[in-house]
């Protein structure tokens, strides 16, 4: 089954968020996948792989909604599945690589981050974004890397009530770009903008990045982080400062992306998988409530030859 939800990216025309259902009967093979694919197996690609397939070959229609999945990846850059039993590690590593290969979001991190957000009264304490309460504006996920992770995908565990708050936000790049003045993008894309992984990384020397990037066919990514880069350009380690000029260009695309208006608001459910293509889309998240109970599971994947995006 297919459910459209409505996505704000008219620049490119597209205005519909594909959410595929996944097969029933997968959660009858939760304890077999367990067992036959323990978790000291899941970093490597061969395992990730083969556990997929030996998947398809045991659920109906499974292997033809996941080709339906990456080809939404391939041309809306994002896709819910809904119904996965996200309680088991292996099953969410093995239903996410159809996209590609599960990787760690850098070399001393776990191949998946369990977010189990905080008690408000906490969130300043906390290093990572995903345990903070507090509403997250739009951004790009590892966005102080050299090369940040091609694709995020949020597995939900448990989800309280729509009334609990957290829903998530979704940005296009394109819609964004399309707002701007044409300067201020090529201003954007020059690499004169300081970022520092706050608070990790703060007193290091910031990395000079661009927020933007055009590629050679036309396509535009993103690496925008408002913390990383408002801690980068404050910090006396800075190697450069950007000119007034890139400093009003990047106000004018944070206040746009801020929009609520460039912003589609997604509730996901407990058992919901998404995944964005994190160079394309900018996401956030609402306000969590401080008695929610909510869990989800972080993990990135590098795309396939046969899901990488063009458009």
């Amino acid at each position: 089954m297919t459910t459209p939800l409505a996505i704000h990216n008219p620049s490119s025309g597209i205005d519909r968020l594909t959410a595929l259902d996944l097969p029933s009967t997968l959660h009858h093979h939760i304890s077999w996948l367990d067992k036959a694919f323990p978790a000291a197996d899941f970093p490597s690609p061969e395992h990730q792989d083969r556990a997929r397939r030996a998947l398809e070959e045991r659920v109906d229609g499974l292997a033809s909604l996941l080709s339906r999945a990456t080809t939404a990846i391939h041309d809306d850059h994002a896709v819910v599945l809904r119904g996965l039993p996200a309680e088991s590690t292996a099953m969410v590593v093995a239903i996410t690589s159809a996209v590609g290969p599960v990787v760690p979001s850098r070399p001393d991190r776990p191949l998946i981050d369990d977010i189990r957000p905080t008690p408000g009264e906490e969130d300043k304490q906390s290093t990572r974004l995903g345990d903070r309460r507090v509403a997250l504006t739009p951004h790009t996920d590892n966005s102080t890397m050299s090369t940040p992770p091609a694709v995020l995908a949020l597995a939900f565990v448990r989800n309280d009530d729509p009334d609990s708050g957290g829903e998530s936000t979704l940005t296009h790049i394109d819609d964004v770009a399309a707002a701007l003045d044409t300067t201020d993008v090529e201003l954007l894309c020059e690499p004169r903008y300081p970022s520092l992984n706050v608070p990790t990384d703060a007193g290091r020397t910031p990395t000079l990045t661009s927020v933007l990037t055009r590629h050679n066919d036309g396509r535009l990514t993103a690496r925008y982080r408002d913390e990383a880069l408002d801690a980068g350009i404050a910090s006396s380690h800075a190697p450069d400062s950007p000119s007034n000029a890139h400093l009003d260009a990047l106000r004018r695309f944070t206040s746009t992306v801020r929009d609520p208006a460039r912003q589609t608001r997604v509730r996901l459910e407990s058992g919901d998988l998404l995944i964005i293509d994190n160079t394309r889309f900018l996401h956030g998240r609402t306000e969590i409530s401080p008695h929610a109970r909510r869990h989800l599971k972080r993990l990135y994947t590098q795309l396939s030859d046969n899901s990488r995006t063009s458009k």
